[in-house]
Formats: C-alpha cells, structure tokens, sequence
C-alpha cells in the first residue's frame, strides 16, 4: 500500500523528467542567477533599437530639411546628416557598454538592482544627452559657419535626464533639510536647473558664436551633472548599505581595554 502511495505521489516528478526537451524547471531554477545576462541582453537588444530608431530619424529629417533648403543650406543638411548618421554608432554604444557591465556584475542581486543597475542607467542616459549635446553643437557650428539653419537629433534628452538624477538630488535635499543647510541644497538645487540652451545659432555674426559656443558650454555641464548625481547616489547607497549591515550585527564602535 505504501509503495503504490509512493508511487502515486512520484508520478508528477516522474512524468516531467520523462518529458522531451523539457528544461523549463531548471531555467526557473537558476532565473535569479541568470537576472544579470538577462539584462544585459535586453540592453543589448535596446542599444540595436536604438541604432535603428535614430538611423530612420535622422535619415528622414535630413531628406525633409535637404529638400526645404537652397543653396547652402543644403550643403549644411548633407553635412549635418552625415554628422548625425555617424553619430548614431557611439550614441547605441553607450547603450551597449552598460549592458556589458551590467552582465559582467559579481554583485549581490540587492547590490545589482539598487546601485548596479540604477547608476549604469542614469551614466548611459547622462552620456548619451551629452553625445547628442554635443553632436548638435558640432551641427550648429556647420550652420554657423555656412550661415544656414544647422540641424539636431529630433530627440530632447534633458527631461529623461533630469528625472534620471532626480532620486540623488532629492534624497540630497531631505538629508541638507534635517543638518539645516538649506542654502547648500539651495546652490545644489539651481546648479543642476542650469541650462547654457537657451539661445539657437542663426547667422554667420557675433550673437551665432556666441549661441554655438553655449551649445559647447552645455555638454561640460551634462557631464559634471552627470557625475555629482552619481557621487550623490555613491554616498547615500554607502550610508544605507552601512546602516543595514550594522542592523543585521549591532554594535559600538568602542574597542574594550
């Protein structure tokens, strides 16, 4: 009797080891294991997208600019699109590079998803703001110097970005209120509203050097941007990651004579 109860409670386990082909129960096995390739791979599979969605983008808005301009402003949309087209290739491989990081992680799964994962994305997305920045700079000084309309990426990256540094900046914010140093959050509050983009260059004269100069100018502060928000991000996830571990075995920082 025991042996057919046996017998019967085995069966779900000896039917499925009997079924062809089937490594269902040991992909779920070793899915947390596989999170870090898994999301290298989706940004991998992101950064091709990417490649191609800028590709048809910038293609189909340099033909439409080609045929609306005459003369040198045609010049300056070939140039331009040639620019852009290039630019494509560095822009999908910031996308990339952080999936290869992300893949090659050792980190703990509460390391990788809390300070892995979060710092690669707001890097990539710092990075490529700053590449599309400058490579419009690069653009707006073709136009400038055949005095056209110079041409940019269709895509405005600055509010992803600035929700991508919001988190450092506002936890920033909460520990300046609780030391009372409000005027300290204050100027860090109004350095990363700070935008040199506020002007266009248009025509071969002072005010387009000047507009072109700023477009320069703004790349610099996507960059240090970029890096403040990621030593914001280092030292609060320190604190946290120092904090837990104490929780988890407390005690006094005093040494016994």
């Amino acid at each position: 009797m025991n042996k057919l109860l046996n017998l019967l409670l085995d069966l779900p386990k000896t039917v499925n080891d009997k079924l062809p082909e089937n490594c269902f129960n040991e992909m779920m096995d070793n899915s947390e294991g596989s999170i870090k390739k898994w999301t290298g791979t989706a940004f991998k599979v992101g950064a091709l997208v990417l490649l191609v969605v800028t590709l048809i983008s910038v293609i189909t808005n340099g033909m439409d600019t080609f045929s609306s301009a005459s003369g040198l402003g045609q010049v300056s949309a070939i140039v331009c699109l040639l620019i852009l087209v290039y630019a494509a290739f560095p822009i999908a491989h910031v996308v990339r590079t952080a999936g290869d990081s992300l893949s090659a992680s050792k980190s703990s799964s509460v390391d990788f998803i809390f300070r892995d994962f979060v710092t690669e994305n707001i890097k990539a997305l710092g990075h490529i703001t700053a590449l599309v920045a400058l490579f419009g700079a690069i653009c707006s000084t073709v136009g400038w110097v055949l005095n056209s309309d110079g041409m940019s990426m269709s895509v405005d990256l600055y509010g992803g970005f600035a929700y991508a540094y919001a988190l450092p900046l506002d936890a920033t914010g909460a520990f300046i209120e609780m030391i009372r140093l409000d005027f300290v959050g204050g100027v860090i509050s109004d350095f990363f509203g700070w935008d040199l983009t506020g002007s266009e260059a248009s025509g071969y004269n002072i005010n387009g050097l000047v507009a072109v100069g700023y477009e320069y100018a703004q790349v610099i502060l996507i960059l240090a941007k970029l890096y403040l928000a990621l030593a914001i991000y280092h030292f609060f996830y320190g604190i946290l990651s120092t904090l837990t571990r104490w929780i988890q075995r407390p005690s006094l920082p005093f040494k016994s004579s």
